[in-house]
This record gives C-alpha cells, structure tokens and sequence, in this order.
C-alpha cells in the first residue's frame, strides 16, 4: 500500500513501472470529460490551484488501465448514457455493488493523485503533499475493496456503504457535472447530466437508514446546491456514528479463498451534535454559491448557512423547495435592466437528526 500511496506504482495492482508499461489513468474516467466537454475544465485542489482535467491523472499500468476501462468503464458509460432511468434499471437487474464500487474507485483516485500535490504553493512553506496528514489506513479499506472488481474477491453485503441515487436538476443555466467528496467522512457526490450519485463509502448503510425520512420527502429533482446540501447531511451522520463498523479480510485456510467482511456494531447510534455542525459542514460544502452567487434573499448569508439556520432542501412546512436555482428576476439597481438569477431563496429553520 505504501508503494502505491507514497511511491509511482499501478494504483490498481501495486506493479512498479520498471516491470511494466505504464498508461495514466484519469482521476475522472475520460468518457465523463469528453461527455461533458470538460477535458479543458479545471478542479479546484484542497490548496486552491486549479488543474486542468485531462492532466488530472494517477500512475497506472497498462493491464489494469485496460481492464477498467473494458470491464468498468465502459459498463458504467452504457449504463449512464441512458439517464436516470437506465441507472435505476440496472440497479434493480444487477444490484447496486458496481456502481458502489465505481464511486469508490473515484473517490481513492482522487486522493491518491493528493500525494502528487503540493500542499502550499508557496515554496517556502515546504514540500508536503496535500496527503502529508492523510492516515492511509482509511483508504486501505476502500482499496481492497475496488482490487476485488479486479482480484475476484469476494465481498459480504454487510461491507456495502450508503448509496442514494437522485434525479438531478437540469437546465440551459446550470453545470451538467459536479464532482464532491469530504476526504474525513469518505462521502462522495457525482453529479452527470440528470443523475446525482451519493455515497458513504464506510459506513455499512448507517447514514441512509438515519436519512430515510429526508430521503422520503425529495420529491422532485435537485438543484446543485441541494446535492451539496445532502452530501452535507450525509457527511455529518457518518461522522457522528457513535460505534462504527470495522472491516477486514478473512482467508480460507484450506481453500485460500478471501473474503471481505464486516463487523457491524450491536446498535447504529448518533453522538448528539449541534445544529452548527451541520452548518459548518454545509458551508464547506456551498461556500462558492454563498460568496460569488448574488441572491434576492437577505437571509441568504454565510452567518446563517454557518449557524445551522438557513437550508436549501425543504422551507418552513418541511415540504420540499421546488423552485430551488430556477432563474428568478432580480431587482433593477440604478436604473439598470433587471437581471435573471438562480433564486436560492428558502426558510431559516433547522432540521435535527
């Protein structure tokens, strides 16, 4: 593993490149980008540089770079190129593991390439890789588990993290991709044209049975804001589990057959928390949209976000917020035409777990 962390080894296998041909594998799969057309497009890293996403890649060699792309990645591309519809079809015909481990794969190539990074752009600061305060050990679960996409090992059900898989907003003013994970609670938002995956990579289903009763209430496609808003609560349950899962890998000693597994606590329960977690982590989450979006809603503030007070899925009545982001008329200011603006606008209230 510390080859593969800490080295320039295959991500997948652990192969050095002195013993193999290498190809680079794209942290977002090259069919995403060119779907979209955002090979030129940037990510914002942890340290606020921008890389562009066709050089936002990780060392692999060319055996697994193959397979994932023929036996992964074009599965996933075929799936997805049928919208939200053909995503639930084949969840229903073939279970939600492989998208599940997809997500997974996303998520550690992501922090992976943060061990290529430099944490401060600022030289003087030193070299340390944004993943100089990563504890490995957290993503070493996450690993074993997308080796057995290659590997054939098998995997119990009990392993399986929250997965939600939502009807996304669209509209001509919208992004059509949004990418989101919260490296300390392994959440992750994938957002593709319609489709908005959410999942909780360790947490063995305790976040989405804390959840359900929000989930229940989204009645309509989500907004990019709203997405990032339960990322946000997914986020927090998972952080605040008071006794958690733990995983490992047990061998067969006659067969040598390996399975991974998982122990799973007497009781699923959360550690109190304050409303202000939440909004510590939401703003975290929608800080762009908050700082650079105007907004016809006073209330609409970084202290409110922030406080745990101003949310964006459902208003006062706890019914859903339809309209969040359509395009809504903004007051003309000195005379000037009107401007059309995403409307934000929602209810201060608080939802408690």
């Amino acid at each position: 593993m510390s080859d593969i962390c800490q080295g320039d080894c295959c991500f997948m296998c652990g192969a050095s490149p002195n013993d193999k041909e290498f190809n680079e594998e794209h942290v977002i799969p090259k069919w995403i980008l060119r779907m979209l057309d955002i090979y030129k497009l940037s990510i914002t890293l942890p340290n606020d540089a921008k890389v562009r996403y066709d050089k936002y890649t990780v060392p692999c060699c060319k055996e697994c770079n193959s397979f994932l792309g023929s036996e992964v990645e074009e599965e996933m591309r075929s799936v997805i190129d049928g919208g939200l519809n053909s995503v639930n079809s084949y969840i229903q015909t073939n279970g939600p593991w492989k998208i599940f481990l997809w997500l997974s794969l996303i998520f550690f190539k992501t922090h992976l390439k943060d061990s290529y990074l430099r944490k401060n752009l600022d030289k003087r600061l030193g070299d340390d890789p944004i993943s100089s305060d990563y504890e490995w050990g957290l993503l070493h679960h996450i690993h074993c588990m997308i080796r057995a996409l290659q590997n054939g090992i098998s995997i119990s059900n009990e392993c399986l993290g929250s997965l939600i898989v939502l009807p996304a907003k669209t509209a001509e003013h919208l992004d059509k991709y949004d990418y989101r994970d919260v490296y300390a609670a392994n959440t992750i938002l994938l957002r593709i044209n319609d489709i908005a995956f959410l999942a909780v990579l360790d947490d063995s289903c305790a976040a989405l049975n804390f959840f359900s009763d929000h989930f229940k209430r989204l009645s309509a496609p989500l907004s990019p804001i709203q997405l990032r808003e339960v990322l946000s609560h997914l986020t927090l349950l998972n952080s605040k589990l008071k006794y958690r899962p733990s995983y490992s890998t047990k061998i067969n000693p006659t067969t040598g057959e390996a399975v991974i597994i998982a122990q799973l606590p007497e009781s699923m329960e959360l550690e109190d928390h304050a409303r202000e977690e939440l909004g510590e982590i939401l703003y975290a989450n929608v800080a762009e949209y908050v700082e650079k979006m105007p907004s016809s809603d006073k209330n609409f503030t970084k202290e409110n976000v922030l406080s745990g007070c101003y949310h964006f899925l459902f208003d006062e009545n706890q019914e859903f917020i339809l309209n969040s982001m359509d395009l809504i008329e903004m007051e003309a200011i000195d005379n000037k035409t009107p401007t059309l603006i995403p409307n934000y606008k929602t209810q201060k209230i608080t939802i408690v777990h």
